[in-house]
């Protein structure tokens, strides 16, 4: 499965990103309706301040993250070769590695930005939250409707709760 994101924060004045995932996910039958689905993703978000910090530059700050999933899964049919799912439950995500965006004064006061990479303590990397949406399959086409929060406000989220809405695209085996 793969798709693409809007990444946003709770935290003031930010300007949410474009992103996308992709990874796959197992379905665990419990009977006809009930499923268990956990999931295993790789994700890149990012967000930006919408105005210039007091130097003229905006802050940025990206992470490409692997996300673990724990959904449950309501199923039904919408007629033989259409169903449905509702989904719900538990995430973990830990981001790996990603960039931001840094002012800087020469001893001349001359500022100007760079581009780095973050290093984060394992607190800063590691947030959890709850993940919900709908999908719509059609024999082994999957087409889903998610949104992603994080109950633990994260530096990387600019001190506030993560938000992710998503659209994506899967093929079941």
């Amino acid at each position: 499965m793969g798709g693409m994101g809007y990444s946003s924060t709770s935290a003031k004045d930010i300007n949410g990103k474009l992103g996308g995932y992709v990874g796959g996910l197992y379905d665990i039958e419990l009977n006809k309706s009930w499923y268990v689905q956990p999931q295993l993703l790789a994700s890149y978000e990012a967000n930006e301040a919408k105005n210039a910090n007091t130097m003229g530059y905006k802050s940025f700050i990206s992470r490409y993250s692997l996300t673990l999933p724990v959904l449950a899964s309501y199923k039904f049919n919408l007629s033989d070769d259409w169903s449905m799912r509702i989904n719900a439950g538990p995430y973990a995500q830990y981001a790996l590695f990603g960039r931001d965006r840094r002012a800087t004064v020469d001893g001349k006061g001359n500022t100007s930005s760079e581009m780095g990479w973050w290093h984060g303590s394992f607190g800063d990397r590691f947030t959890y939250g709850l993940k919900g949406g709908l999908s719509v399959e059609q024999s082994h086409f999957v087409l889903s409707v998610d949104c992603k929060y994080s109950l633990k406000k994260s530096a990387l989220d600019f001190d506030g709760h993560g938000l992710t809405l998503s659209v994506g695209v899967g093929y079941k085996f």
